[in-house]
């Protein structure tokens, strides 16, 4: 789905607690237009998403546009695509919920299923690094990742 058409939707859905998308897209012919970006920063006072399912992901970028998107999403499920370094996606997702103090986003899971004990490691190891809380729970089960804060 491209970003644009998303921002129109959820901005005339504002009820919505529960977002499901296969795959965004950055169509280089659908530019963001001003109003757009007014609806996007207005989505803080305004957007109920708290629960986000992104079946797909290849930019790691496009994650700066969900957490704005939904600054108060709680769990957040993604499938990662092969071309995604991982550890940068790991640490973008950590980034952004320590910069936007995301006191709300408690639960992730990601369908990795190339995951091992190393990547596992390398998530605890960022964590420290990041100076997250060091309160939580790390699981591997039939290709997923889940992280859950307490």
């Amino acid at each position: 789905m491209s970003i644009p058409i998303l921002i129109q939707i959820v901005n005339r859905l504002s009820e919505i607690t529960t977002l499901k998308i296969h795959s965004l897209s950055t169509d280089n012919t659908a530019q963001i237009t001003l109003e757009e970006i007014d609806m996007l920063f207005l989505m803080k006072n305004t957007s109920n998403i708290t629960m986000v399912y992104l079946e797909q992901i290849d930019d790691v970028g496009h994650l700066r546009f969900v957490f704005k998107l939904c600054p108060y999403m709680k769990y957040f499920k993604v499938g990662v695509t092969h071309s995604i370094d991982i550890q940068f996606f790991f640490r973008t997702i950590f980034m952004k919920t320590k910069h936007n103090n995301s006191r709300h986003f408690d639960s992730l899971c990601i369908h990795l299923p190339s995951a091992d004990d190393k990547i596992l490691e390398d998530i605890k190891e960022t964590i420290k690094y990041e100076n997250l809380s060091t309160d939580f729970v790390i699981k591997y089960v039939l290709d997923n990742v889940y992280l859950t804060w307490k």
